[in-house]
């Protein structure tokens, strides 16, 4: 009793009851693991299953995975009792960045910068011609924007340079 063994634990205790999740942002995504950003996680042994949760923690320095720079970063799930996880599982996390509902949504092919931050769209009036309109843009991504005003619901915008038939794409909003 007392004497030492050696400074190496022999044994880790893991437990299952406050799951959390380790994961990693590109550099470039810094701007959203922020802590409280709400996110959609699915495990590949549960691919239809989207478990809800947040994040945690952002740690304070940047890890290397695979040579590169990463934002590690911690979140907490919302585990179903009937969700059977393992330690080490493999699952893609998807950050939710900002959320709007009930709001005029174009595709990002509608709108013209004008300037940094500075958008126009062209508004398909009656008889096909053009009016080109400054709006105010709220949220983006890779495939639609939201307009916060200089458009009205319903109204028919249009992306430009594709064409169909005989006139330029148009889309209602």
């Amino acid at each position: 009793i007392g004497q030492s063994v050696g400074t190496n634990p022999i044994i880790s205790i893991a437990s299952l009851d406050n799951l959390v999740l380790r994961f990693y942002l590109a550099e470039s995504d810094l701007r959203y693991a922020q802590p409280g950003k709400p996110l959609n996680v699915t495990f590949e042994a549960f691919p239809d299953r989207v478990v809800p949760g947040v994040i945690s923690k952002v740690d304070v320095s940047l890890s290397m995975l695979d040579g590169d720079p990463v934002v590690q970063a911690w979140g907490e799930l919302e585990i179903p009792s009937d969700m059977n996880l393992l330690i080490g599982m493999t699952a893609e996390v998807e950050v939710i960045a900002g959320e709007t509902y009930d709001a005029v949504v174009v595709p990002v092919q509608a709108l013209r910068e004008l300037a940094p931050n500075s958008y126009s769209i062209f508004v398909v009036k009656d008889g096909g011609e053009l009016e080109m309109r400054i709006v105010t843009v709220g949220l983006i991504d890779f495939a639609n924007a939201e307009i916060l005003s200089g458009l009205e619901k319903g109204e028919t915008v249009s992306t430009g340079t594709v064409e169909t038939g005989n006139r330029s794409e148009e889309r209602r909003v």
